[in-house]
């Protein structure tokens, strides 16, 4: 899988697991829980990018679509 590939699963996955925990409060909480999914699935991504830069994505990303899906 090419870059652009990999980075579009990626999103896809962060919005199904965002999806997956959603419930009424616990935002911080529900992001560690985002984050620990998604760090199970770091070496399936096959993306060579450092594993802290990976997870400031990561954060922005979940960031990002909690302001816009919810």
């Amino acid at each position: 899988m090419n870059l652009r590939m990999n980075l579009e699963w990626i999103w896809d996955a962060v919005k199904l697991f965002m999806c997956l925990v959603e419930r009424p409060g616990d935002g911080e909480k529900k992001k560690i829980e985002v984050m620990e999914l998604i760090d199970e699935l770091y070496d399936d991504f096959d993306i060579d990018i450092p594993k802290d830069t990976f997870d400031s994505i990561i954060s922005a990303a979940i960031d990002y679509l909690a302001l816009v899906l919810f």
